[in-house]
């Protein structure tokens, strides 16, 4: 007989879960049954990473009288927890998050009356309407866990907190309610930046801005579905091809070279895709979030080339010679 080992399921990859099972449901053509139960999840969803952040901070803030607080009880469950305007309203005043949300909101209140009537009155709506009203909700709660919720994820949860949020990434790409949300008010930011928009690798979508400069923020991020890379180096691996070692065993081009205009000294321009050249490849460093011209034959470095095809340092040590 086998025995079966406890399973054990974070709040945090809980209502994780219940995202994941709205958006899968959202992305493309949903209707009925998908429709409904997005609605549902998306609520639950809502509901539980609020109260996740609430934890992580104080689980008695989870408690609707903290005051009382038992965490045996808490273990167990056995306790009435605070409702969703309460608990916004103590990750505003006892959290004290970066960018408190409206106890209040018309989008979740909006989608909270929707939930009933599904749940309670068996309500039909239309495709668009339900999307109308999930779309600002979801939009809100993937800032919400980029901002507030992974970066305070507790170790144990963490990995899989992460790991979720990477399969939920490529679904928001798909879901062109949200798509249109999100990319229409970011179009005075995406615009005048295109020469320096990638493709994002996980939604798909021209939104993954290169960040000039990177003064201790990350140097790409997607204003669309949020997935964001560590550091330079992080990035060349992402949009690179391979390995320096591979590309030289096997005689190919290198996937990154060094700039020769900011000299970081490190690997930091990529052949790549970007908003300005969908259909082509410029190379593009991410330090400066500018194009170059090309490779200089004589230090194989990224620069705006001038006569000869070499970067004006090497045709200075050339000069210098005479």
């Amino acid at each position: 007989m086998s025995i079966r080992g406890d399973k054990h399921f974070p709040v945090v990859i809980n209502g994780l879960d219940y995202l994941h099972s709205s958006v899968s449901s959202l992305a493309g053509e949903p209707e009925g049954r998908a429709l409904k139960y997005a609605v549902l999840h998306l609520q639950f969803a809502a509901e539980t990473l609020f109260k996740a952040r609430l934890e992580l901070h104080d689980p008695a803030q989870v408690w609707l009288n903290p005051a009382k607080y038992d965490e045996r009880l808490h273990h167990l469950g056995e306790f009435k927890s605070v409702g969703t305007p309460a608990a916004l309203e103590r990750l505003r005043d006892e959290v004290k998050i970066a960018n408190p949300i409206d106890p209040k909101d018309a989008a979740l209140d909006a989608l909270v009356k929707l939930r009933n009537r599904l749940t309670h009155f068996g309500a039909t709506d239309t495709a668009v309407a339900v999307e109308a009203r999930a779309i600002p909700v979801l939009d809100l709660l993937l800032q919400f866990i980029d901002e507030e919720l992974l970066p305070h994820a507790e170790d144990g949860a963490a990995a899989d907190a992460w790991e979720l949020m990477e399969s939920i990434r490529p679904l928001v790409g798909q879901i062109r309610g949200l798509v249109d949300h999100r990319l229409g008010p970011l179009g005075e930011r995406l615009g005048p930046a295109s020469g320096h928009t990638l493709p994002c690798l996980s939604c798909g979508h021209f939104a993954a801005l290169v960040t000039p400069g990177n003064g201790g923020v990350r140097p790409v991020g997607c204003l669309l579905c949020g997935k964001a890379y560590g550091d330079i180096a992080e990035v060349v691996d992402a949009y690179g091809v391979g390995s320096f070692y591979e590309a030289i065993r096997e005689g190919g081009e290198p996937p990154a070279y060094e700039c020769a205009e900011c000299s970081s000294g490190q690997a930091c321009v990529v052949p790549a895709q970007t908003a300005d050249e969908p259909d082509g490849q410029v190379l593009l460093c991410l330090l400066g979030a500018h194009p170059l011209g090309g490779i200089c034959d004589s230090c194989q470095r990224a620069a705006d080339l001038d006569m000869a095809d070499m970067c004006s340092d090497c045709l200075d040590i050339r000069y210098a010679k005479f």
